[in-house]
């Protein structure tokens, strides 16, 4: 590793220092933040690859490409905020290719670091949930174990069959020649189980018998069955199961109705109460993601109508600091090279 790595490390690591400390003490990734180390890694790119490492120029565009394009998707799919996306786009401007890891013969990795990030965001929920129901805080009845466990199946079975449908699509295409790389082809089985978790119509029952229908054609057509018969995929979603049941008795907070403030996000069951009152500027019912941000009026109005209705706590959903599980994501992504170089 040559200067030019380790001054792109140390601007990269700065970084991360301030996002994590600003994420975690106040719950912002700050606009000008973001310009300034934006602005630096525009001059550091434009110097490394234009005069010292002009043979990686190639894998630099499309891992950036990339890793853009998926907080891209993240963020208008309402997974992430647009501080979380920006960071994203700019920590991969600050890592330098000659510290790229090596996957499959490939350099087109950065994408993992998301991965990363999603697995440290995972955990920490998973890590406080559990710490809640020792100490009692939370409960898991056998009342909700059955309804995430049915909301659970139906959505399963729903995206099995579009992801299904894409790897047989890619296998057509493969007959022809043309091979995916993997990277992508999870990238679009990932962004696949999004959609269809966000959007409606992709559950619709005619929808799902378009889709199964296509299916089945292609499978017959290529004469292979569109399931994986390896049994530890479904022994990982089992235990993903578990972990997803558990989690999800803490990710709701209650907090005084005096300390709501723009940014946070109501439950629907919170939204439900309020939709039959006079007071204006009310939410709408919440959906229970980032298109559910309170505005500056907004909370107002609650606290209006909290006070009308003699409402003294609000139930909201927990913030997850996910900036910081971003930046810890690059930096694994690191060390993670510097032990396989």
């Amino acid at each position: 590793m040559g200067w030019m790595e380790i001054i792109y490390l140390l601007v990269m690591i700065s970084l991360c220092v301030l996002v994590i400390k600003s994420d975690l003490s106040e719950g912002m990734v700050y606009n000008k933040t973001l310009l300034i180390y934006g602005a630096a890694a525009l001059v550091l790119d434009i110097v490394y690859y234009g005069f010292f490492q002009r043979e990686m120029i190639i894998p630099f565009v499309i891992n950036s490409v990339v890793v853009s394009i998926t907080a891209l998707i993240l963020f208008y799919t309402h997974c992430f905020a647009g501080g979380d996306c920006k960071l994203l786009m700019i920590l991969v401007l600050l890592f330098p290719a000659n510290c790229y890891m090596t996957y499959g013969n490939s350099l087109i990795t950065m994408v993992f670091t998301i991965g990363f990030a999603v697995f440290y965001g995972y955990l920490y929920l998973l890590v406080s949930s559990i710490y809640s129901l020792i100490k009692k805080k939370n409960s898991m009845s056998g009342t909700y174990v059955k309804t995430s466990l049915l909301v659970f199946v139906k959505s399963f079975l729903c995206a099995m069959v579009y992801i299904s449908g894409v790897n047989l699509i890619i296998r057509l295409i493969a007959t022809q020649g043309i091979i995916i790389p993997v990277w992508i082809i999870r990238i679009i089985c990932i962004g696949c189980s999004l959609i269809v978790g966000k959007k409606a119509i992709f559950r619709k029952k005619w929808m799902l018998g378009i889709a199964i229908l296509i299916d089945i054609a292609l499978s017959v057509m290529l004469k292979m069955i569109p399931f994986s018969i390896h049994p530890e995929n479904y022994i990982l979603v089992v235990a993903l199961l578990v972990c997803q049941l558990t989690i999800r008795t803490s990710l709701y907070e209650e907090i005084p109705v005096s300390d709501l403030k723009k940014g946070l996000i109501l439950t629907m069951g919170a939204t439900m109460m309020m939709q039959t009152s006079r007071v204006r500027g009310l939410p709408g019912i919440s959906s229970e993601d980032l298109r559910n941000r309170l505005t500056e009026e907004e909370a107002e109005s609650v606290k209006r109508w909290a006070k009308g209705k003699k409402v003294e706590t609000i139930t909201i959903v927990k913030k997850i600091p996910f900036a910081a599980f971003i930046a810890c994501g690059f930096i694994s992504y690191w060390i993670f090279w510097g032990i396989v170089s």
